[in-house]
């Protein structure tokens, strides 16, 4: 019987009428479907045990956007940050260093991006916008989805990499913008994968590994339609089969061994 991939998404943490509630926007649910996948909320407040048995399970994780921003001791800053999720913090950094380890596929959209980033010793820059010749990343003032999440700016992708491994003769595509912080200085370890008009780091990967990417734009907004936004959740979900596949087959191989055992 065919089971669909196992995509862990890590929740927020908010106050919702006087209630702590753990949340996710169904956006990003609603792409790991449209994809294949079968998408299952990680709740803050997980320690390292729940994660361990999580991630031995799970096939690829998603950390999604959020209107919170890592808190800035997390990357060596002591500026204000008025929209903190401590929980989120502590569940998504550990998150990411153990698949980072593990070779566990992971899709990091907007502040899922930007924690990529700390987790693995780079840091944030609290308002992009005021930075010299910077474009206004920032989402538009509408409550129109539409104009939200439509196409704000274009992406120069950079040689060698994924994106120009998917997109081959293709050097620009236009992505849309919602974001108010963003990459100051790159983690040693990873590679830019594409970057915004005025240089601002827009994605990035992780050499060696088998799906480690994160983007700053929001592609779970049409997934389905958007050629980009298709780009990366195809191979998100085939990375997380391919998890799957060889964790089934070791799987396979133990009982074939413990069998033969028994008949000696």
């Amino acid at each position: 019987m065919s089971t669909k991939q196992l995509i862990a998404v890590v929740c927020c943490q908010k106050q919702v009428g006087g209630y702590d509630v753990q949340s996710v926007n169904e956006f990003y649910l609603n792409a790991i479907r449209d994809f294949g996948g079968l998408p299952v909320l990680i709740p803050a407040g997980s320690d390292e045990a729940d994660l361990d048995q999580i991630l031995a399970t799970v096939d690829g994780v998603l950390l999604p956007g959020s209107h919170s921003n890592v808190a800035p001791q997390h990357y060596g800053a002591d500026h204000d940050e008025p929209k903190q999720d401590p929980g989120r913090d502590q569940l998504a950094l550990s998150i990411i260093r153990q698949c980072a380890a593990l070779a566990i596929p992971v899709l990091g959209i907007c502040r899922g991006f930007q924690e990529m980033n700390v987790a693995l010793g780079g840091t944030l820059h609290p308002q992009v916008h005021c930075k010299s010749n910077a474009l206004d990343h920032r989402e538009p003032n509408d409550p129109d989805f539409s104009v939200k999440y439509a196409v704000s700016h274009s992406l120069e992708i950079c040689p060698g990499g994924h994106f120009a491994s998917w997109l081959g003769e293709t050097r620009s595509v236009s992505v849309n913008s919602l974001h108010g912080q963003g990459v100051e200085t790159l983690a040693p370890a990873l590679k830019i994968e594409a970057v915004a008009p005025d240089g601002l780091i827009e994605a990035f990967s992780l050499p060696n590994h088998p799906y480690f990417i994160g983007v700053q734009w929001h592609p779970e907004w049409f997934a389905t339609e958007l050629f980009m936004s298709e780009l990366l959740f195809s191979h998100f979900i085939q990375a997380a089969q391919a998890l799957k596949e060889k964790r089934n087959g070791k799987t396979a191989n133990r009982r074939q061994g413990c069998e033969a055992s028994q008949v000696t």
